[in-house]
């Protein structure tokens, strides 16, 4: 399948959108359960307390002396179906170690018999600087969202160039779909601005219009500036030499 993708301010703006329309979307509650795979990011661990998403946090730990990968004694406490999702940064930061591939397997068995409705985070931004680099993404592309920054492969941090990726069938669209009634209709009321058929809108493009507090969802993503370099960088990849 394809991926849809939105180009955002870097990871920072992808971390940030995405936590406001999980909850925004009533994928996320206060009080929810999300497990993280630690070491990670120290942001991640302090956005999940802040009033406004009020998680609580399963930690996913994947000690040095295991070569930074999760043993499978953290992987079954993602068992529970209390975890509504795992997030996590691959390869590591601050450890710059990426999932092996049998961590990948374990992980990839674990959701695909036991846990189908588990939602996934993977921030992959130093993907390109690991040989052979895998991730979650392509092996779990219907629950996962995928963060990537072309900034900092490019060495141009402060442009803030940033992606965020969805696969077109996921699990985020088929869990919307089954919300509540009340929730949905309540959901109806914050998109029907956009379209006049709120529920067949894309997790994605919610994404988007939560990024701009829905109203200023015609001014979401980077500016021109920005736009153009992320363009040039994208051309020159594509270049053979």
């Amino acid at each position: 399948g394809k991926f849809d993708l939105y180009a955002v301010e870097g990871g920072t703006a992808a971390m940030c959108y995405i936590f406001k329309s999980l909850k925004a979307n009533r994928l996320l509650h206060p009080g929810d359960t999300i497990a993280l795979g630690t070491p990670i990011f120290t942001p991640y661990l302090e956005m999940t307390h802040l009033e406004d998403y009020d998680l609580k946090v399963v930690n996913i730990e994947a000690p040095q002396e295991n070569r930074f990968q999760f043993t499978d004694a953290e992987i079954e406490k993602l068992e529970d179906p209390k975890i509504k999702g795992l997030f996590i940064v691959n390869p590591g930061n601050p450890t710059g170690m990426a999932l092996s591939n049998e961590t990948i397997g374990k992980l990839t068995k674990l959701v695909k018999s036991k846990r189908p409705d588990l939602m996934l985070l993977t921030d992959d931004v130093y993907g390109t600087f690991v040989d052979n680099f895998r991730s979650l993404l392509g092996e779990l592309p219907h629950n996962t969202i995928g963060v990537y920054s072309y900034s900092k492969y490019f060495g141009a941090t402060g442009w803030r160039l940033g992606v965020i990726a969805i696969h077109e069938d996921n699990i985020f669209d088929k869990m919307i779909a089954k919300l509540p009634d009340a929730d949905v209709k309540a959901l109806d009321k914050r998109y029907s601005p956009l379209t006049l058929e709120p529920r067949k809108m894309k997790f994605i493009d919610r994404i988007v219009a939560d990024s701009r507090d829905v109203g200023l969802n015609h001014t979401a993503g980077l500016s021109l500036p920005q736009q153009v370099m992320m363009s040039l960088f994208s051309l020159c990849e594509m270049m053979d030499a």
